[in-house]
């Protein structure tokens, strides 16, 4: 009977001893598979982190850029508000400024523009300084405009007539600014090219008449207007390709006198 019981014992040891080193084993498997299928997910996890980290980062950039984006356009409503109350004061400014004298010169002996030319004649420079001394400081001051408007007859191409009445108006701007000192906000050139003319073009003497420079002094608040002068005398009948460029010229001088 004891020799059975110590047979009976032993069996069952070895069976727990067994039974141990096979839950041991199975326990070492679990985690060596868990382990498996652990690793990638934890590198999943890693990449996951990172791009949400990075996704952070380029949403907080585009806050700032954002807040930057707002500033800028905050700044801009500023500036276009500043701008529209110009434009209103300058719109005002021009609905009250009326035309107080007028100087012509149109195409006289010795106050041409030479041919293809730009450069103010010296017979012009002297209609304009006797313009200029007729105003004296009266029309001359903070409140006078200047507009310097180019006129050429229709010869030739529109947009050479434009470009040339434009550099005319834009001598004579230059002598009033760089010689006789007037204030440059206060001179303004433009051009009608052939656009404006004061007689038809299909005479000599009309073409000539339409060839001119024409200063218009404005001033504020003024209501009178300039007294146009007569006629002058029809030039000599002239040939050539470009009556423009080719005719003397004649400055006529409008009356300065205030109605």
């Amino acid at each position: 009977m004891k020799e059975f019981l110590d047979r009976r014992v032993k069996y069952f040891l070895g069976a727990g001893v067994v039974g141990s080193m096979l839950l041991a084993q199975g326990c070492l498997a679990t985690r060596n598979w868990v382990k498996e299928q652990m690793d990638p997910l934890d590198g999943r996890v890693t990449q996951s982190e990172g791009r949400l980290n990075q996704a952070e980062s380029q949403i907080s950039s585009l806050g700032t850029r954002m807040s930057g984006v707002e500033g800028k356009l905050g700044q801009f409503e500023g500036r276009l508000g500043q701008v529209d109350a110009k434009a209103e004061k300058a719109l005002n400014t021009i609905a009250n400024l009326r035309l107080e004298r007028k100087l012509v010169i149109d195409m006289k002996e010795g106050a041409n523009f030479a041919f293809n030319s730009a450069n103010l004649p010296a017979q012009a420079r002297r209609e304009i300084d006797g313009f200029l001394s007729d105003l004296k400081s009266d029309v001359a001051g903070e409140g006078a405009i200047f507009v310097v408007a180019g006129h050429t007859d229709n010869a030739g191409p529109d947009d050479y007539n434009y470009e040339l009445g434009k550099k005319r108006a834009e001598a004579v701007g230059r002598y009033l600014i760089l010689q006789k000192k007037v204030d440059p906000m206060r001179v303004i050139p433009v051009s009608y090219g052939e656009s404006a003319p004061v007689t038809d073009n299909s005479t000599s003497q009309g073409r000539a008449k339409n060839r001119r420079v024409e200063i218009l002094v404005y001033r504020e608040g003024i209501t009178s207007t300039p007294t146009v002068a007569a006629a002058p005398s029809a030039p000599a009948e002239q040939t050539g390709p470009r009556s423009d460029q080719s005719q003397p010229a004649r400055t006529e001088r409008l009356s300065s006198a205030r109605q």
